[in-house]
């Protein structure tokens, strides 16, 4: 995927979920305002019925709105709706064509053709053409570019065959490889000869041109107004225009700097739906009549890391066991996530369609046991915590984790487990970080045991993340696992072959992970969004990115057809 080893394109999931480690909450500023004058499509004249407004309100603002530059939720949004990828995923997960019609692949998986969709056009009219989807490659590629999916596009060769026929020739054969592919394009056109940083700081960014399915009408520090486009070429199901009955016609962002504002603004009935609320809001929310809340589960996966480089004690399976089984993860899921996360008991989310039920136990929750499980590994309780066999000094648990500042729900987390081990006599040191402090100390391995969110995507490769070669390469094995064993079986997992296959090979990797214990996974938050009963159509699934859940947006209606 734009996720992959420093080969390949897989390591961008684990990079964006480690190096921008734990889902930030969004920004409240930053970015150039600007402002956008409505199309006459916007308009009600004619004798054409009122047009839809769907309005969401969003925690936070935008910051830059390209697919190179997002960094907060509201851009991230913004992107998924303004631009358009070669393929998009379909009713089942599935990818289908977008704005690629179609495309070939070779019999060892190294080498996909697209062809693009006649007609295709960015909304200022330009054709899409093979030299965009060049364009915005290469500027992944570029070295100056330092955003998570840089290393991994390096390894990828794109060719422009023709104005309408696109190759990407792969160092590594992947699986996920047209997961990748519904990364949205840029405009050549528009900006061309453009560093990576100057796009993201350019006009652009703040008034973007795509060629997805709603297009800027108007934008400010407050809020985004977007249009429903109808792309030339495009035959979508559900495709609406303005005035039809119930479909989004046009959809405004709002955006808000606190969180009281935005449960206000909701409760007094100014929007459809909000979005980014910590889980005791959504909770609140949840209660009042006439609304819904959309659970969407996610692939973000919050874990505890140990640093298992050198002479460290957690190179001991019993010494892992221990501290995996002293967490009550129900516990956390109840108290600390209000409910809004479904457990982990493995490193494949429940709801993907890798998952092995077989494959995955329960891990028990029982610090009794965890109390045998280091007395039978010759550790002894002396000096305030445990002392390991054959040491003098007592073990004193070094805990990171991001700072309630950056994510009050993972700091939280942490309290939870450093609870949990005290619990059963070990003494705990935890330390809350900067956003940029924990990636560095993560990414040098300079800590001793951490509480991490990392975005595993929609398709579940794990090489980046327990790889031998990532603990000396791009970092992304930022435990220091090193097992020729779970080597083989992670190449195995993200190999291309027949869904049947994938899934095999995946059981056999969960079933590893299982009884090796190298992370200790805690939960998959959900990502939440209260809306108004009004709302319809909205279809529940896994989701990676806050933009993910617009997947099926041109069904969504309002009932009382504002």
């Amino acid at each position: 995927m734009t996720r992959r080893d420093r080969g390949t394109v897989l390591a961008l999931v684990l990079i964006l979920g480690l190096v921008a480690v734990l889902v930030a909450l969004p920004d409240a500023g930053g970015g150039p305002a600007a402002s956008v004058a409505p199309s006459a499509a916007s308009g009600t004249g004619g004798g054409s019925p009122p047009a839809t407004v769907y309005r969401e309100g969003v925690l936070g603002s935008w910051t830059s709105i390209t697919p190179i530059s997002a960094e907060t939720a509201a851009d991230r949004q913004l992107v998924a709706l303004v631009f358009a990828g070669l393929v998009r995923l379909g009713p089942g997960g599935d990818p289908v064509p977008d704005l690629a019609q179609s495309w070939t692949v070779d019999p060892k998986g190294r080498s996909y053709t697209f062809s693009l969709r006649p007609g295709a056009t960015w909304q200022d009219g330009s054709p899409v053409t093979a030299e965009d989807v060049a364009f915005t490659f290469r500027t992944l590629q570029d070295p100056g570019y330092t955003g998570p999916m840089g290393i991994s596009w390096r390894a990828v060769t794109v060719t422009a065959l023709d104005s309408s026929t696109v190759r990407f020739d792969l160092a590594t054969p992947l699986g996920g490889f047209l997961q990748a592919m519904t990364l949205p394009l840029l405009p050549a056109h528009l900006l061309a000869g453009m560093s990576p940083s100057q796009i993201a700081m350019s006009p652009f960014a703040a008034t973007p041109v795509g060629s997805g399915r709603y297009r800027v009408a108007s934008i400010d520090r407050s809020r985004a107004v977007l249009e429903r486009v109808a792309p030339a070429g495009e035959q979508t199901a559900g495709t609406s225009t303005a005035g039809s009955a119930g479909n989004l016609d046009r959809i405004e962002l709002e955006f808000f700097p606190d969180q009281d504002a935005l449960v206000t603004a909701f409760t007094g009935g100014a929007l459809d739906a909000v979005a980014g609320l910590p889980p005791a809001a959504v909770a609140s929310l949840a209660a009042s009549d006439g609304t819904q809340v959309l659970r969407y589960p996610s692939a973000t996966l919050t874990a505890v890391v140990p640093n298992e480089r050198g002479q460290s004690a957690f190179k001991s399976l019993a010494v892992r066991r221990a501290l995996s089984i002293a967490i009550d993860r129900d516990a956390i899921v109840r108290d600390v996530m209000l409910g809004q996360a479904t457990r982990a008991d493995g490193l494949v989310p429940p709801s993907s369609w890798a998952f092995s039920a077989s494959e995955t136990p329960t891990i028990a929750f029982d610090r009794t046991a965890a109390t045998k499980a280091l007395r039978s590994a010759g550790w002894t309780r002396g000096g305030g915590s445990w002392v390991a066999q054959g040491h003098s000094k007592p073990l004193v648990l070094q805990l990171i984790a991001p700072d309630a500042a950056t994510n009050a729900l993972a700091f939280a987390t942490a309290q939870a487990v450093a609870a949990a081990w005290r619990s059963i006599g070990f003494n705990v040191v935890l330390t809350g970080v900067s956003r940029d402090g924990l990636a560095k100390q993560l990414q040098t391995g300079t800590y001793m045991i951490a509480v991490v969110s990392v975005n595993l995507g929609l398709d579940p490769d794990l090489y980046p993340f327990l790889g031998s070669t990532q603990a000396r390469t791009s970092g992304s094995n930022v435990a220091g696992v090193q097992s020729l064993v779970l080597d083989g079986l992670l190449r195995d997992a993200r190999k291309p072959g027949s869904i049947t296959d994938r899934r095999k090979a995946y059981a056999k990797l969960q079933g590893f992970l299982s009884t090796s214990g190298i992370i200790m996974p805690l939960y998959y938050a959900d990502l939440s969004v209260v809306a108004s009963a009004a709302l319809t159509g909205p279809t529940v699934r896994e989701v990676a990115d806050p933009g993910d859940r617009y997947w099926d947006v041109l069904t969504w209606r309002l009932a009382d057809g504002r």
